[in-house]
């Protein structure tokens, strides 16, 4: 385990020490250039002895001849040279480091595991704390850390550790235009000292995060991971992404990040012990994210769905009931209602609501008829279904849904269908006002079905 003051150093770091970074366009320039893009206001010192300055940083040939303390190394060298250059962090009096040199246990080989095995007796022996070798580090946007250029620079409220360091950057930069923001991430590649357990004690504690997401190929040791995934999921959502469920996914989790995969039923047995909130994929992943990044944790399951098209309206009244869920019955006085706003031709007051065709012009259906049924003792939340037929009709339809979502306080979700992406305002005033957006009803109520069991625990 660690110390509070073992890991603030590592996201708290007054300067950061990049050993091995190269001059031109290499995997390894992307650690300085993550940093300059974020803001990172501490001192960077890259390490090159052929390099006088890299992007307007004055280099230095050597750790030792970097003025002052180094509070955070991270290691860019090839596998052969990590050791020394770990050996000299200790000399210097760094505490912790970054390695994400690959070449170790993941191999499966003898000399990679023999070599990582050697990392962890210099680490110990020297009082310095790792992540990885093989992974990414830290990206932490309140403090400008950051392991790649063009990360968002928004503190948000999710969580992250990530045993991939391509998912970590991929997921970091996805998730900000589906307006979710991270406060921490964490790339652990093979684990070697510090790991997801260590992570998710310190994310379970931390005040500036509301909910963890975690993407993980396998557990190293299982009764601490327990340990810590029970005392996180008692004070938050915890959504675990499980990879390496199969066998053919297991051997690659194994040659990825050396890591055992553990069998699905034992997974699912973990859930029911620990109350997580298990994804399969990406997809899953990021729409639970969403739910409870943006709707209220206790949910009930009744439902209304109001929609323009029609056969998206029965697809999602089956999805409903598939994910445990109730299409809600509306009084008469909602559908009588209903009737004075809506067209009669073509349409349903029942729910599912048909707004019909019209309402792609009129896009004042969609928030008149979710104030109306919104008003509904027997509705707990809403999907909505549809769009404007132009740019400006969309953002008239956004506002119309933001005025009924105001009036009414209850959870709503935007459906956008079939891949067309609403305009940037439109998108941004839904989130802005609280309202997620998925690109199925089906998704939306799978993702809302897990926070319905969330709440219900």
């Amino acid at each position: 385990m660690f110390s509070p003051g073992e890991l603030s150093s590592l996201f708290n770091p007054r300067s950061i020490a990049l050993v091995g970074v190269p001059r031109g366009f290499e995997p390894g320039r992307v650690f300085l250039q993550g940093l300059l893009d974020q803001g990172y206001a501490g001192k960077i010192f890259p390490i090159n002895p052929r390099a006088g300055s890299i992007d307007g940083c004055r280099a230095y040939p050597s750790l030792m001849e970097v003025p002052g303390e180094i509070d955070l190394a991270i290691l860019l060298l090839p596998a052969a040279r990590i050791l020394p250059a770990l050996e000299e962090c200790g000399e210097k009096g760094v505490k912790t480091a970054v390695i994400y040199t690959s070449g170790f246990a993941e191999t499966g080989d003898e000399e990679g595991k023999d070599r990582e095995a050697a990392l962890l007796q210099v680490a110990r022996k020297k009082g310095i704390r790792l992540i990885g070798p093989n992974c990414m580090g830290i990206y932490y946007p309140k403090n400008g850390l950051a392991f790649y250029p063009g990360m968002p620079k928004v503190p948000g409220k999710v969580g992250m550790i990530s045993q991939s360091g391509s998912l970590a950057i991929l997921l970091s930069r996805l998730a900000g235009p589906q307006g979710i923001h991270f406060s921490k991430v964490v790339s652990t590649g093979n684990e070697s000292d510090l790991n997801s357990s260590d992570f998710l004690s310190h994310l379970g504690e931390d005040p500036e995060t509301e909910i963890i997401g975690t993407y993980l190929e396998g557990i190293k040791d299982g009764a601490g991971f327990l340990q810590s995934l029970q005392a996180a999921c008692r004070r938050k959502p915890v959504v675990v992404w499980k990879a390496g469920r199969t066998p053919k996914g297991a051997m690659a989790a194994s040659s990825h990040t050396g890591s055992l995969a553990g069998s699905t039923m034992a997974w699912e047995a973990l859930r029911k012990q620990t109350g997580a909130i298990l994804a399969r994929h990406l997809e899953e992943f990021m729409d639970l994210l969403g739910a409870f990044y943006y709707l209220p944790r206790k949910a009930g399951r009744r439902m209304a769905i109001l929609s323009g098209p029609g056969g998206p309206a029965v697809s999602a009244a089956d999805a409903c009931e598939e994910f445990g869920l109730e299409v809600a019955e509306l009084q008469e006085e909602t559908r009588k209602e209903l009737k004075r706003v809506i067209p009669p031709t073509g349409t349903s007051v029942k729910n599912p609501v048909d707004l019909g065709l019209a309402s792609i012009f009129q896009v004042d259906l969609y928030g008149r008829a979710a104030q109306i049924v919104g008003r509904d003792p027997g509705v707990d939340a809403l999907i909505l279904q549809g769009r404007g037929a132009t740019a400006e009709l969309d953002y008239q339809y956004a506002g119309g849904i933001m005025e009924a979502r105001r009036k009414v306080e209850k959870p709503f979700m935007a459906i956008s269908l079939g891949g067309m992406h609403l305009e940037e305002r439109s998108k941004e005033a839904l989130l802005g006002a609280g309202i997620p957006i998925f690109p199925s009803a089906e998704r939306a109520l799978w993702a809302y079905s897990r926070l319905a069991g969330y709440g219900e625990r």
